[in-house]
């Protein structure tokens, strides 16, 4: 049992990760987004 509580750990660590990961590349999508369209507005 002891195992099978440590691999569950780490699977939710892994989740978590996870979530954080594709957090980050969210924050990180919209920031270059919004960059990018107050550039083109500069430039126009």
């Amino acid at each position: 049992m002891t195992k099978k509580e440590g691999k569950e750990l780490a699977t939710v660590k892994v989740y978590l990760n996870t979530g954080i990961i594709a957090g980050l590349i969210g924050i990180g999508f919209v920031a270059s987004t919004l960059v990018f369209g107050v550039l083109l507005l500069v430039l126009k």
